[in-house]
């Protein structure tokens, strides 16, 4: 008999168990359960860098069997010099042959690592008909807290001692203020007195909420206003600042204002639909470089989300 009374016990004390589980696992307590495994993977799957534009514009298509022509459609299809007035010939080596790894233009590794005809950020472009594409002149990004890493695919000049400095800035909410600017990639510097960092560099960043990418083309000495020489402010010169921002660019940076041409960024995605996935950011020269610029710079690089966070 006693086994049995001890089994009648051990049942007795499971069912009271199970009760109390019960009430503590209400229907109530289960949805609030699935309601936070919600928001957390809602969070988890926020991670990355989204592109915040102006309206009108979008990721855009193309077609580089059609599209590499130096027409200007899309902006970034443009005539680019190799050696521009450094002597030698031009070449083709706008950003669409270097993604493509076609013309004269190689990255790291050559067509290895080359991403391929990715979209790219800009008004609307028919890729059929080679028209449109125009450049936005307002692009900045988001990020929601997370890491990421940069690496350097190429940072070509016509002239080796005149290489971009290459970083990210902090910006608002509306992406109307350049705030504090932060180097990821050195460049030779406008006294062209640094070493500038090598082709295949990866560093990691964890940029502000809000925030934009630049470049300083230190073949354009600036004044500590961004304005051309001679300076009407005191301080050292620096190589005129161009911004994702295109609005906020340098005066010096401006054809209008600069008389070297515009210079500007172009954004590419791997996945359109994705903030995680990797943004190919090019700061580029104007356009006709060889004529308006000289030394035809050319910065690309490929950042990505640092997914253990």
């Amino acid at each position: 008999m006693k086994p049995t009374s001890y089994e009648g016990r051990i049942s007795q004390q499971l069912a009271q168990s199970s009760a109390s589980l019960r009430q503590i696992i209400s229907p109530r307590t289960t949805l609030f359960l699935l309601i936070a495994i919600a928001a957390w993977a809602t969070i988890g799957t926020a991670y990355g860098q989204t592109l915040i534009g102006s309206p009108g514009s979008g990721w855009q298509t193309w077609n580089p069997a059609t599209d590499l022509n130096d027409s200007g459609a899309p902006y970034w299809d443009v005539p680019w010099g190799a050696s521009g007035n450094y002597g030698g010939a031009n070449a083709e080596k706008n950003v669409g042959f270097c993604l493509t790894s076609t013309g004269d233009c190689q990255g790291v590794g050559s067509a290895l690592f080359a991403p391929g005809p990715l979209a790219f950020w800009g008004t609307t472009f028919d890729a059929v008909n080679d028209q449109g594409g125009a450049r936005d002149n307002s692009v900045y990004f988001r990020n929601n807290g997370s890491r990421l890493r940069a690496t350097l695919f190429l940072n070509a000049s016509a002239n080796p001692t005149e290489i971009n400095e290459f970083g990210w800035f902090e910006t608002n909410s509306s992406g109307t203020v350049i705030g504090t600017r932060h180097l990821l990639f050195q460049g030779t510097g406008v006294d062209q007195n640094l070493t500038p960092d090598p082709v295949g560099k990866t560093v990691t960043f964890t940029p502000t909420r809000y925030f934009g990418y630049y470049y300083s083309d230190v073949s354009e000495p600036a004044c500590p206003d961004g304005t051309d020489e001679p300076c009407t402010t005191a301080g050292p010169l620096h190589g005129c600042y161009a911004y994702s921002l295109f609005n906020l660019n340098d005066p010096r940076c401006l054809e209008v204002t600069g008389n070297q041409g515009d210079h500007d960024f172009a954004v590419f995605t791997t996945n359109p639909s994705s903030s995680r996935a990797p943004m190919w950011i090019v700061g580029e020269d104007p356009a006709d470089c060889a004529n308006q610029d000289g030394d035809c710079n050319l910065t690309m690089v490929r950042v990505s989300t640092v997914f253990n966070n």
